[in-house]
This record gives C-alpha cells, structure tokens and sequence, in this order.
C-alpha cells in the first residue's frame, strides 16, 4: 500500500476503471486511500502531480496462485509486488506446510490453506483427505477458524496427456460433500472455489452452488451456457498449460509437448467462447505452477487470453475488478473510486485497450 500520507492530487490523461465521475481526469490520494476523483479531487487544494501523457489505472489482481510452490511464500510476495499485483487469492498449500506470515508492501492476499479433497485415488497432494458431508462440513468450520478467507475444493482429478479430452478421475468429491461444504462456507460469509475439469465434475459443482471454477477444462456449449447462467467465476488457467507445452526445462517427450498443446488450444477456444458468452472470465494464473513465475504469471495469462481472441476489454475488468469482486475485495482494490487503496498504474495508453500495458507501467503509486 503507498506510503504517502500527505494529500496529493494526480491529473492524467484519462482513468481506467474508475466509478462514473464529472470533469477532469483527477484522483485525491490521501493517507494510502482515494479520497474523491474527478471536479472533487481538482476542487480539494492539494497539491497537484501531472502525468502527462499518462493513463491511470488500478492495478490488477491474480486470483489463483499457490505460495508456497515455487520458492518461499516470502520470495513469491515479494515477486507479485514488484510486478505491480494489488492482490493474490493463494489456493491450496500442502498440508504439512506452515500458513505465511503477511509481509510489509506485498499485495493483500485471500488464501485458502490446505485445500479439501478426496480420500481414494482421486486423492490431491494440496489437500487434506475426507470422506462423507459432515467432515467436509467441519473442515470448512476449522479454515473459518483460522481466518481462511476462501475455501478451495479438488473436486475432480488432472487431465490426462495420453488422451486428450479426458480427466484421470472426473468426480473425485460426492453431491453432499460439496454441498454440505457450499452450505458451511456460505454460512460464514466466504466464497468457495474448486478445482474441476471436465462435463460430469464442472456440473456437479455448479450443481451444488460453488463460486468460483478454477481450471475447466474440456467444456461444452451447454456448460459454458450454464456458467454464464449461473455468475458463476471462471479461471481458466491458460499460462500453465501452455508452459508444460513449451517445457522449458525438457520433462516431457515430444507426444506429450504436442497433447500439452492441444489442451491450450482447446481452453483458448473455451474461454473466446466464454467471453462472448458472458461468462464471468476472472484472471488467475496458477504461479508457483511449472514455468509460471509468481507476478508475471499474471500477464503470461494476460497474454494467453489476448491471443486467443479475448476482448481486450474483457481482459482488462477480469484482471481488475471482477478479479477484486472474485476475492471479495471489490470496496479496497480493481478500480478507481472513492475509499478505494491507492495501487494505481500510469499506462502510455488506455489499458482497456491493451491490458498488457500493466506489466510494463511508466509510473507506479504504490
């Protein structure tokens, strides 16, 4: 969060982002917070900045990484700051991993701990093992306990690179066991996400209510249909796919480089699809993941959605604010209006227009 405590007032080219407002392109900033925008900001006295040139922004949020994956949760925050993140949803440690402390200047940070999943073979290394609603339903109750502020599920199993199309294990959790998870969750006010590929896992947690779907892979017109139905969030997780395709560090042979690759294509297909939907598209890169780096792997997904043929538009409010609204953080960060923290960018151009202008910002407040 910026550390300017004196008020100061920023005029720019134009605001990205920012709530309705009358006159110039002005934002008050004051002790860390915006305080007016607009004739308001302009009309306050303080002490204008210009930024010529220059538009302003909110900077975006990651909605799916993993902390503790890739380096220390210390390495990783330190990371998504200077590559400009307003804020993280961390989803799913291993259960022998300690929470993290937060860390001064690093964005905020909604993580869910150990993630809940199957006992049996559907089982995931994230996750603790459960069987049966009430324990999903206690576990729920323990994360809220701890100050968790999401709950994360693996409802269905990885994708399979010697058959594409095909998910190992597409229904890991059983109907009460998510249900009975919604249902505790809800009750304390957190939203929950899962994890979920495939027809048969995606409709069994939409079925049951789940807030946000992390992955997706392998859907159809008429789940897409249902996800837009529904408001339900999508983070189609683009980067990782397309990094286990390029193999930077040579793990795979050339048949699975090629079976990474058409997965990528087929989500590329899925989330243009999606967007001309309206689906509720949110950006989550899944960093700590291989060959996606904590704070660029934002803009690697950026990347990815952009070539695929999302709206750049669309693009931009999925990294701001229906990101923000994803994490429950829509009244502190992902858009420019009164009361909001101060994480802004100054983009050459309209980020609307081209969102990668985020990761390479010519003047940052924070």
């Amino acid at each position: 969060m910026p550390a300017q405590s004196d008020p100061v007032c920023l005029l720019a080219q134009g605001l990205a982002g920012a709530l309705p407002y009358e006159g110039p392109p002005a934002v008050l900033l004051r002790e860390g917070r915006i305080e007016a925008v607009g004739n308001e900001a302009v009309a306050s006295g303080a002490p204008r900045q210009e930024l010529p040139g220059l538009w302003l922004s909110a900077a975006p949020l990651d909605t799916h990484v993993h902390l503790d994956m890739r380096g220390s949760p210390d390495e990783a925050l330190a990371a998504s700051a200077w590559a400009g993140l307003a804020a993280i949803r961390d989803l799913g440690r291993h259960p022998r991993h300690q929470p993290h402390a937060p860390v001064a200047g690093a964005p905020l940070v909604v993580a869910a701990g150990v993630g809940l999943g199957p006992v049996g073979p559907a089982r995931y290394w994230l996750a603790e093992d459960l069987a049966g609603a009430e324990a999903f339903a206690n576990a729920v109750e323990q994360r809220v306990a701890s100050g968790c502020g999401v709950i994360k599920l693996f409802a269905t199993g990885l994708l399979d690179t010697g058959q594409v199309g095909r998910v190992v294990h597409p229904e890991g959790l059983q109907a009460g066991e998510v249900a009975a998870a919604v249902k505790s969750a809800h009750q304390a006010g957190l939203k929950v996400a899962a994890h979920a590929s495939g027809e048969q896992g995606v409709n069994l947690i939409l079925d049951q209510g789940v807030d946000c779907l992390e992955h997706g892979f392998f859907l159809g017109q008429e789940t897409l249909e249902r996800l837009a139905e529904a408001g339900t969030f999508w983070a189609p997780t683009i980067a990782p796919i397309e990094a286990h395709a390029q193999d930077p560090e040579g793990r795979w042979d050339a048949p699975t480089r090629r079976a990474w690759g058409e997965i990528a294509r087929l989500q590329h297909e899925q989330v243009r699809r999606a967007g001309r939907l309206g689906v509720k598209l949110v950006l989550g890169s899944d960093a700590g993941s291989y060959g996606v780096p904590h704070g660029q792997g934002a803009f690697q997904e950026m990347d990815a959605w952009l070539r695929a043929g999302v709206d750049p538009a669309e693009v931009y409010t999925a990294a701001t604010s229906r990101a923000a609204e994803a994490l429950g953080l829509e009244r502190e960060v992902g858009g420019i209006f009164p009361g909001a923290r101060a994480w802004l960018l100054g983009t050459r151009s309209d980020p609307r227009q081209d969102p990668l202008q985020l990761a390479r910002p010519a003047w940052r407040g924070f």
